[in-house]
């Protein structure tokens, strides 16, 4: 059976829902974010794209390869970057990534999981061990520009807002046929 990613903006609950997830399926949990600290020898990745000059481009890059390796999987619970959709161009310009749409479509049932934008602000700014934004207006604007994107490459879309977690796994068991 395919893998389930959950795609979404950062803050969103992925991580929250693809523990529960994994707790009612049995089946195992890889954070692409996670896997990326450990390939870098545990260097964060705030301090992975400070050490590129504050160029996401090789951490973009590092995800895709990441996806390529798990790719061979089945049944895993893909529990995915806010930024995975996503690499940059050479002018430094975040563009949808086709490498990583199609890899992620192949290989996974893909979930895009949503809250309101006041919410998601809020959490960021408030939690210190999110990567830095430079300020709130600048997640909004990634906000406003991922949001669309994060639905078109999504085979089904879930608002979590007011909604348990249980709700929230159930749907996502019934939708994707994934039990």
């Amino acid at each position: 059976m395919k893998n389930i990613a959950l795609i979404g903006p950062r803050g969103v609950g992925k991580s929250k829902i693809s523990r529960k997830l994994s707790k009612l399926t049995g089946k195992p949990v890889i954070s692409t974010d996670m896997i990326a600290v450990y390939l870098t020898g545990g260097v964060s990745i705030p301090d992975f794209v400070k050490s590129h000059s504050g160029n996401w481009k090789p951490f973009r890059d590092l995800e895709f390869q990441i996806l390529k390796q798990v790719s061979g999987s089945q049944n895993l619970i893909l529990d995915c970057g806010g930024g995975i959709l996503f690499d940059q161009d050479d002018s430094g310009k975040e563009i949808v990534s086709e490498r990583k749409t199609n890899l992620l479509k192949e290989t996974a049932f893909v979930i895009s999981l949503s809250r309101k934008s006041e919410y998601l602000v809020e959490k960021i700014q408030n939690d210190p061990t999110r990567p830095p934004l430079s300020s709130v207006l600048s997640y909004k604007t990634i906000l406003e520009s991922r949001l669309p994107q994060y639905r078109a490459h999504s085979d089904i879309q879930i608002a979590l807002d007011d909604r348990s977690t249980e709700e929230v796994c159930e749907e996502i068991l019934r939708r994707s046929g994934w039990t």
